[in-house]
């Protein structure tokens, strides 16, 4: 009985930290409201989907906020824009910076400001590099942080906002932070919509494991939207990934009291 106890939890184990050839797990960033009580109810929610290889960990962020709420006029939407995401890597892995990358997807939106009194239609532009820089990061514990290189009203280097911004004729319905959504200096600036790749290098030929996401606190991202509101906001495993978790720890707990 106590061997087939043990199998049990380490096949459970072996499940988590093995599931799939590509060892990806998905974690969730759940609804937030970024409004800082102000109100407005601008709700914010992301996943992530992360995958490792040999000496790489990729990470495919996407914004699945829903449409904000109609400010001051029907013209005046506020909605959520991610702006960057912080990691801690696992134990015995040192970054390749100049390796790492983010990039857009052949589906990939982008935003194309506006008009004097209309928004332009978003379009897509194929696979390009995204502008995002590696910085310190400003949350403790964390090891390093992409940002986009501009976000603010004026202008903006591709921030991530929810497809469900979008109409059927893919027009941002946001006017509140425009910057956002200004293609200027170039056609590749602006927001995205509504998925990005982080594809973070290292410098060891070993694989990192996507699992180790499944932690809290161990993966941030930013919202910013709706003008000065921002938020801060950690992973949470999917329901899953929960469950599967707690399998491998009660088979290890029933192990260790017969």
């Amino acid at each position: 009985m106590k061997r087939k106890c043990l199998w049990g939890a380490i096949a459970a184990l072996f499940l988590l930290f093995n599931s799939g050839s590509n060892y990806a797990v998905t974690v969730y960033f759940p609804e937030t409201d970024i409004s800082g009580g102000a109100g407005a109810g601008i709700m914010a929610s992301a996943q992530a989907e992360i995958t490792s290889g040999a000496g790489y960990l990729d990470i495919v962020l996407t914004n699945t906020s829903p449409l904000g709420p109609v400010l001051a006029n029907p013209d005046r939407r506020a909605n959520p824009f991610i702006m960057e995401i912080e990691v801690v890597f696992a134990g015995g892995f040192t970054l390749n910076a100049s390796s790492s990358y983010v990039s857009s997807f052949a589906n990939t939106w982008f935003a194309q400001g506006k008009t004097k009194n209309t928004m332009n239609p978003a379009v897509q532009l194929g696979i390009l590099n995204l502008d995002y820089n590696l910085v310190a990061p400003d949350s403790p514990g964390m090891d390093t942080c992409y940002m986009t290189a501009d976000a603010d009203n004026v202008s903006n280097n591709n921030t991530i906002g929810s497809i469900n911004v979008l109409d059927g004729e893919y027009r941002p319905q946001e006017y509140y932070a425009e910057g956002f959504l200004n293609p200027s200096p170039d056609v590749d600036s602006g927001a995205i919509f509504d998925s990005a790749l982080f594809h973070f290098a290292f410098n060891e030929t070993a694989t990192p494991g996507a699992s180790f996401y499944l932690m809290p606190d161990t993966l941030y991202i930013k919202y910013i939207g709706g003008g000065d509101y921002s938020m801060h906001v950690a992973n949470v495993p999917e329901p899953s990934s929960v469950a599967l978790l707690g399998l491998g720890t009660l088979a290890l707990l029933r192990k260790r009291k017969r």
